[in-house]
């Protein structure tokens, strides 16, 4: 990444989306770029500081520039790897620009066509080699979405038609009102996968408390009741235990894969919930990267505890105030959560105006009202990215 003073992640408000597969997980991001001081931006310098070393392993990036003029620069520049270009549809519909994405294709840059489902109704092929982000209408799914990105997609039946049915590539968004819809009635369970996952892990004997303490974080509602779990009165609750990792060395590897199979039998069926509960655990990683760097441990663990925290009402249907009162919290994370006061809340603000489809141009305000950097937030967001698909690895640091 850059480092030298007055880069373009000053000049910029990067904001995120997540990309779903056939298969619930995270396939890539769009990433929105929102040019602040257009003057000041260079496109070749944006494309660096976007691509330099970006992991095999990390998503997709979908580049949505807001401005034609830095857009055009990026196309001219040399492509940068697991980066696609997205494109207006308007541009593959006249000859001068339509030669420049022939151009850019050649150079090497994977385009992205963002335009109506029925502008592309009975084509074979899109020019230009682009794949196709598809919003749709009012209209039926069609059957062959092979390949292809569609947005727009409020509602479960539809997400199941166009992942499940139709072969698309991705969803942008989830429809997260409609799936927790289904679930009012009674609190979600826990991931079964997330749990297959523990227990795995637990039988390695190089796995260390930190990949535990990783895995454990990717299902709030199993974070939220472990902390209960070791706090009650059938625990001992001879001590109040405010962090994940501290509840996780008090349970040990066999009491926690013993209570864990117990669960599993009661583990949530409904794969469409699993991003509902990644976006969760994303947001909460990117409050927690937005700490000054060389922040403690500790410190971060209790960021990432009670961003999660701040959305968990959304998956047990409870006031967050009468489920925080049962746990034994420090008062900044209750200031955060329940009173968006304290020195957690702006991290939790500004993590919430870049996770916010179509309020990029918050962003800049948010971060000057908490005295953040656009940069810093820029560059805290980049790094959450890219190890958004990463998992600690196993060390030897086992439990007792």
């Amino acid at each position: 990444m850059i480092t030298s003073r007055n880069t373009v992640l000053d000049s910029i408000a990067l904001g995120y989306e997540p990309v779903w597969n056939r298969a619930r997980e995270l396939a890539a991001v769009r990433l929105g770029v929102r040019a602040v001081h257009p003057e000041s931006i260079d496109a070749a310098h944006l494309m660096q500081a976007l691509g330099d070393d970006w992991p095999e392993s990390a998503p997709v990036l979908m580049l949505s520039i807001d401005s034609p003029r830095l857009l055009q620069q990026a196309l001219d520049c040399a492509p940068v790897h697991n980066t696609w270009l997205e494109v207006p549809g308007s541009q593959f519909e006249h000859t001068e620009t339509l030669a420049r994405l022939h151009a850019a294709a050649r150079r090497g840059h994977k385009l992205l066509r963002r335009t109506e489902l029925t502008a592309v109704r009975g084509e074979k092929f899109a020019p230009a080699d682009a794949r196709n982000l598809l919003r749709l209408g009012a209209e039926s799914v069609p059957a062959g979405l092979i390949g292809q990105l569609v947005e727009g997609v409020l509602t479960q039946t539809l997400v199941r038609q166009c992942l499940d049915d139709a072969g698309a590539w991705g969803v942008l968004g989830w429809p997260d009102a409609d799936v927790l819809h289904t679930h009012r009635h009674q609190p979600l369970n826990y991931d079964a996968a997330v749990i297959k996952q523990i227990l795995m892990a637990i039988g390695d004997e190089d796995c260390s408390v930190e990949h535990l303490e990783r895995l454990v974080r990717q299902d709030p509602v199993l974070v939220y009741r472990i902390l209960l779990l070791v706090n009650s009165a059938a625990f001992g609750g001879r001590h109040e235990i405010g962090s994940l990792r501290h509840a996780l060395m008090m349970l040990g590897f066999r009491e926690l894969g013993r209570w864990l199979a117990e669960q599993l039998p009661h583990s949530e069926p409904d794969r469409d919930l699993h991003p509902v509960r990644y976006a969760m655990v994303m947001r909460s990683r990117l409050a927690q990267h937005l700490l000054a760097t060389g922040a403690e441990d500790n410190l971060r663990g209790e960021v990432y505890t009670t961003a999660v925290l701040a959305q968990l009402d959304r998956l047990l249907h409870q006031p967050l105030n009468d489920l925080l009162t049962r746990l034994p919290l420090s008062g900044r994370v209750f200031d955060a959560v329940l009173r968006h006061d304290g020195p957690y809340h702006p991290l939790l603000d500004v993590a919430r105006a870049q996770g916010e489809p179509g309020q990029l141009h918050r962003l800049p305000a948010v971060c000057q009202r908490h005295d953040f950097s656009l940069e810093h937030a820029n560059r805290a967001l980049i790094r959450m990215l890219a190890t958004s698909r990463d998992h600690a690895s196993a060390r030897v640091e086992r439990l007792a």
